[in-house]
């Protein structure tokens, strides 16, 4: 490359003027003949000439930066799901900023504002659900949103969510058809929408068997794996205490599973597990895991297609919500090592 080059370098031995230099780099806004877009992009070539970044942010008001905040980034599904989102980005020509949020709303306040003063042109998020306001205002000022995981009531932006009633209304339907009446639930906060939509699927999988809904043996709390064990631990004190379990996530199953080896209980001949999110290594234990398997890698990219709609203008219709379909993984946890 020819150190100091300028558009005006590329201008002249294309024989064109800087103005068309510029369409045939930004693409626009005015249209440019193909015989001459072909040369500025020798002369280009030729120079070996780089547009700057900044420049060419400045002419489009485009910077092709994305902010993405994960609310736990050990989490090996949402791990799954910014891997995808970020390919799919990158092959769009834009470049992601992650951070984690680890469920603190400040964590949370602290990076939008960062992605805000830098002028990021999209940003996706799970959202705490307490910091609202500040979601809000990005919207109103045309900031291009898209939430994942979550739906937050009145913020009119796309969202991508897994299949989260369906999917456990799956799970528990298979533990009643193999003889369980008495089943326990160990859920996420009803707060947020994975929370509420798999407490429905557990519940409309009794109802629909004829089961009722025993309060004792539904309990919620946090993301994090030692709450699982906590309520695990609550509902083995149940007397009589459920024959199954189903867990809302794999975090919380974690939890789960160090309670049952440490009180050395016999799965599934004492107690059947299923649960919500089918990690790498669930069907490789003894026993094997069923779980209600998702596809991480889809939805990260309808997130990102989502994204990128919107930012480039090829959408700018009503917002939409996807729904990414699940299925359950049957294994020994609930079927025994016969299967």
């Amino acid at each position: 490359m020819i150190m100091g080059v300028t558009r005006k370098d590329v201008a002249r031995l294309a024989g064109v003027s800087t103005a068309t230099v510029s369409y045939v780099i930004n693409d626009g806004p005015r249209p440019v003949s193909e015989e001459t877009r072909k040369k500025v992009l020798w002369a280009i070539e030729q120079l070996g000439y780089r547009p700057s970044a900044i420049a060419r942010s400045l002419a489009t008001k485009r910077t092709n930066n994305v902010g993405f905040v994960l609310p736990d980034i050990l989490n090996p599904v949402h791990a799954a799901i910014a891997k995808a989102f970020e390919d799919a980005l990158r092959a769009a020509g834009y470049s992601l900023a992650i951070g984690n949020s680890d469920e603190s709303s400040d964590r949370e306040e602290a990076y939008l504002q960062a992605f805000l003063s830098k002028e990021f042109d999209g940003i996706a998020l799970t959202p705490t659900g307490e910091n609202r306001r500040l979601l809000f205002s990005l919207v109103e000022s045309g900031k291009h949103l898209v939430l994942l995981d979550r739906q937050l009531e009145g913020l009119n932006v796309d969202c991508v969510l897994f299949d989260n009633e369906v999917g456990t209304c799956q799970a528990v339907r298979h533990l009643i058809e193999h003889g369980h009446s008495r089943i326990g639930l160990i859920n996420l906060a009803r707060s947020k929408t994975p929370g509420q939509e798999r407490f429905e699927g557990y519940r409309r999988a009794l109802l629909e068997a004829g089961i009722k809904v025993e309060p004792e043996l539904v309990l919620e709390g946090s993301f994090k794996a030692q709450e699982g064990g906590r309520l695990a631990e609550s509902l083995l004190h149940v007397d009589p205490p459920p024959t199954a379990l189903f867990v809302g996530s794999n975090r919380l199953m974690s939890g789960v599973l160090r309670v049952v080896k440490e009180r050395k209980i016999r799965v599934p001949e004492d107690l059947a597990l299923a649960t919500f999110d089918d990690v790498g290594h669930y069907a490789d234990r003894t026993p094997s895991i069923t779980a209600v398997s998702t596809s991480t890698a889809q939805f990260g990219s309808e997130a990102a297609r989502l994204l990128i709609e919107r930012m480039s203008g090829t959408y700018t219709g009503d917002p939409r919500a996807v729904r990414v379909p699940c299925e359950l993984k049957v294994r020994e946890s609930t079927v025994g090592i016969s299967l």
